[in-house]
């Protein structure tokens, strides 16, 4: 008997969690607001005069972003990436647009910089307002454009790597 009056409380536990959920959902499920997407690009532009090897990199496919990865030959060459994006996303949306967790940018074939973003924690590696993960770092151009100029004082700061930058 005593697993009679169980049963029915269970029973009844369950009647109530799901007229609870299916109020929940009739609520928060069905609303009039809309996220809207906003397609955003991304541009990072030679201004040197010198060739720029980009190789972006992501820890989760474990390696090089063939994809999004590209080489500027010369003065006003681009690489650009689009994203669509919602508002208050976090500061590395430009890590989001070119798939990336890190960068390594090579330029004139003897000369490099680094630039990381972490996911996790959105935090930037140094210096903070040449890293291109920032987007706080391009100039917006109006239309949800933004633009990364890699300069000659760029390749000035950058690490020599004496021919071997690979």
């Amino acid at each position: 008997m005593n697993y009679l009056i169980i049963g029915n409380k269970m029973k009844n536990m369950k009647t109530f969690l799901i007229s609870i959920s299916l109020i929940f959902l009739s609520i928060f499920g069905c609303t009039d607001n809309e996220v809207d997407l906003i397609d955003r690009t991304y541009i990072i532009e030679n201004d040197t005069e010198f060739t720029i090897d980009i190789k972006f990199y992501n820890k989760i496919n474990n390696g090089l972003n063939i994809e999004t990865s590209g080489i500027l030959n010369s003065k006003g060459d681009r690489l650009s990436e689009k994203i669509q994006k919602i508002d208050n996303f976090p500061e590395g949306l430009p890590a989001s647009a070119f798939i990336a967790d890190s960068v390594k940018v090579i330029i004139n074939g003897n000369k490099f910089f680094t630039c990381v973003y972490n996911f996790n924690d959105n935090q930037f590696t140094e210096p903070l307002n040449r890293n291109i993960f920032r987007h706080s770092n391009y100039v917006d151009l109006g239309n949800e454009k933004y633009l990364f100029k890699i300069t000659k004082q760029d390749y000035e700061s950058a690490e020599d790597c004496n021919g071997n930058c690979n």
